[in-house]
């Protein structure tokens, strides 16, 4: 064999490596574009989330730094309203948070519930309000906007520890137009407690305000409806799972005192019963219909 051909024969073999190498990342992953956005640690001077009426900056409790976002609820059915947010810099539909959450001693509006906060994109549906619903503390998320912008459902959750720090870590995945294979999971202190992979999202074409292209761009704090104080800290999101990190420490305030009854009492069952699994229409849309 000639050496031109020795020459021939080595530059097609290094063409065909080439292609090959070429073809297995075209049909690999995209691992290169999972990112976390950002990782807000809600301190004064250095934080990407305006403080607006009804929010503050605590030094205590804190879980990480030496500031926390304190949230003040005025109770009594008042709505309240005020909010902040924090853009994205890439919109996405595939996303996650991680925040930590203090709840001291705090009363969800019985009527409304308490919005905690809205994950959407701008102009158009659906969008996901996490939320403590109608009294009870369960993290709760309301999936807005369905079938052209006219119907909401609820998607239940487990209660949020009081008094102490709790690691929230939430994901929503918008379904594939006009099928119902969309994702909400959500997670307390690493333990799973929604994990729901058939949900209805984006319509198959633009009906109404609801969007076959909707994406997240942009992550709001609410103040509005609810009794008492609520902290964040630490609060990232991104299109990958972020993760809890370190140990929860133990509580910082003391629970309230509760003077024992002088007549006893027949005791009702110690917690409301959990929400049947599956969609569950919402009764009280004036706690939602808000931007």
């Amino acid at each position: 064999m000639s050496i031109e051909s020795v020459r021939r024969n080595r530059l097609a073999t290094a063409v065909r490596v080439v292609c090959l190498l070429l073809s297995c990342m075209a049909l690999s992953p995209p691992w290169s574009n999972a990112a976390v956005f950002w990782e807000d640690e809600l301190e004064p001077g250095n934080t990407g989330y305006p403080v607006v009426s009804g929010m503050s900056y605590a030094t205590s409790p804190v879980f990480s730094g030496t500031h926390s976002l304190k949230q003040h609820f005025l109770g009594n059915h008042v709505q309240g309203g005020t909010y902040n947010e924090r853009y994205f810099g890439t919109a996405t539909d595939d996303l996650w948070s991680r925040y930590y959450m203090y709840l001291d001693n705090f009363k969800p509006d019985a009527q409304a519930g308490t919005k905690l906060m809205l994950q959407a994109g701008e102009g158009y549906y659906p969008s996901f309000w996490w939320l403590m619903p109608f009294g009870q503390t369960t993290l709760t998320v309301g999936v807005q906007g369905i079938k052209g912008g006219t119907e909401t459902y609820l998607v239940y959750g487990s209660n949020i520890p009081q008094n102490r720090w709790a690691c929230i870590e939430t994901h929503i995945k918008m379904s594939s137009p006009g099928v119902s294979n969309g994702i909400i999971e959500a997670w307390i202190d690493s333990n799973q407690i929604i994990a729901r992979y058939d949900l209805p999202m984006r319509d198959a074409t633009t009906s109404g305000q609801n969007s076959p292209n909707a994406k997240f761009n942009y992550n709001r704090l609410y103040v509005q409806y609810g009794e008492g104080d609520l902290y964040y800290d630490k609060l990232a999101v991104g299109n990958q799972r972020i993760g809890c990190s370190g140990e929860l420490p133990k509580s910082e305030t003391p629970a309230q005192t509760v003077p024992p009854p002088q007549v006893p009492v027949p005791q009702a069952p110690p917690s409301v019963p959990t929400p049947p699994p599956g969609l569950t229409p919402l009764p009280a849309p004036s706690g939602l219909y808000i931007r």
